[in-house]
């Protein structure tokens, strides 16, 4: 590997250790995140603003997130992982006290910049670096996956606190966590620095195909759960179904930790020796039905029970993604490839977010769960794409699996 820090430098550093630090400042990002996805919506929904201003918010964030991967791959590349790591974290925890100054163009410039703030493809190169090849599957898909339980607490962690303090508050308490990940950071998280450096104008055509295609698959999905699940769940539990913001928090709490489960648990128990290619593609079809069942349940039970199948599927297919995502980037120039699929992974989000805003307000909530199977369908279509030569990788897999089971 042409790395600074190489091998025999990393071999220094206990990688359990190393990977509980990064996991720390991921989550903890990822907890305030998770809050303001409750208070958002509910706190400006109180005082009367419409659903598409909302989702604008949404949109700068999502939109934002387009293109961080590529600037927070450029500075892993340039600059290492431990300073791009902790300036990150240190920014999340700032921008939060933009809230107090009570002027929606500060407001505008947090959700923007907070977009900017990518933290995935910062955690994905310290587990790619850092961890033995035969638990990265696990690991990364843990970190990805809890990171989903940790924004679900955040978002009940939100829904209490704005139920009790002011929403200036309640924000100024999650960035003490960011904080704190951001010192630990400083005192022991590992660096290294990566030596092929490519000019940013070159960076697209030197990904391997089959990662682009990837990401792509992965984007079209999280554009269709972001269709319905950022601002028109929140709103509908709200405004239709009448439940106390808490409860909304609650619900979207139980969502995102039961993600973060199925994530962790398929990781580390679940063994199906199909490709995984096929594995994304049935995953995409089964969704769809799901996604048209949510546009016609008009009551609560129903309806979460619809949200938790609907995840449950999700969260099967995120493993694959994850796990591939790891295996088709080059040790080279890691943060580099990692960026280009996490840009993919993220360019539908906005698209997501903002088109359903306009459906419902136009034309009513069932049709954000119409663009949503629309999107999935897509995204089922483009994983057909996917080489064959990722059997390889689960042959690996499986034959990984069996050595465990003798041994």
């Amino acid at each position: 590997m042409s790395l600074k820090g190489t091998p025999m430098e990393m071999k220094s550093y206990n990688y359990k250790s190393t990977i509980a630090i990064v996991a720390l400042g991921y989550w903890s990002a990822a907890l305030t995140n998770g809050a303001l996805r409750v208070v958002v919506p509910v706190y400006f929904a109180s005082i009367g603003m419409s659903i598409s201003k909302i989702a604008f918010l949404f949109f700068l964030f999502k939109f934002a997130e387009i293109f961080a991967p590529a600037g927070i791959g450029v500075m892993l590349n340039r600059l290492g992982y431990k300073r791009t790591f902790i300036a990150g974290l240190a920014v999340h925890s700032l921008i939060s006290s933009l809230y107090l100054a009570h002027s929606f163009v500060l407001i505008y410039m947090e959700r923007f910049m907070r977009g900017l703030l990518y933290m995935a493809d910062m955690s994905a190169v310290y587990v790619k670096h850092f961890s033995p090849k035969e638990n990265q599957r696990f690991l990364i898909n843990m970190i990805l996956g809890l990171k989903e339980a940790s924004k679900g607490l955040g978002m009940i962690g939100g829904g209490l606190l704005i139920a009790v303090l002011t929403m200036e508050n309640t924000l100024l308490v999650f960035a003490v966590f960011t904080a704190i990940s951001a010192l630990v950071a400083v005192l022991y998280l590992p660096d290294l620095k990566e030596q092929v450096k490519l000019p940013v104008l070159k960076i697209w055509g030197a990904v391997d195909k089959k990662l682009k295609t990837l990401g792509l698959g992965f984007g079209l999905l999280n554009g269709a759960l972001d269709a319905w699940g950022v601002i028109v769940l929140p709103v509908y539990l709200t405004k239709v179904l009448g439940v106390a913001p808490a409860f909304v928090g609650t619900v979207m709490m139980a969502e995102y930790i039961f993600q973060g489960l199925i994530v962790t648990f398929f990781s580390k128990y679940v063994n199906l020796r199909w490709e995984p290619r096929r594995l994304l593609v049935l995953g995409g079809l089964l969704l769809i039905p799901v996604s048209l069942a949510l546009s016609l349940a008009t009551t609560l039970y129903p309806l979460l029970v619809l949200i938790f199948v609907y995840m449950f599927f999700f969260s099967a297919s995120m493993v694959y993604y994850n796990h591939l995502m790891l295996e088709f980037a080059s040790e080279e120039k890691t943060s580099l490839d990692l960026a280009t699929y996490t840009t993919l992974t993220n360019i539908f989000k906005p698209i997501g977010v903002f088109v359903s805003g306009l459906l419902v307000e136009s034309m009513g909530f069932s049709w954000a769960y119409y663009f949503a199977s629309l999107l999935t369908l897509f995204s089922a279509l483009t994983c057909l794409a996917l080489p064959k030569a990722t059997t390889q990788i689960t042959a690996e897999m499986v034959g990984l699996t069996a050595a465990k089971s003798q041994s």
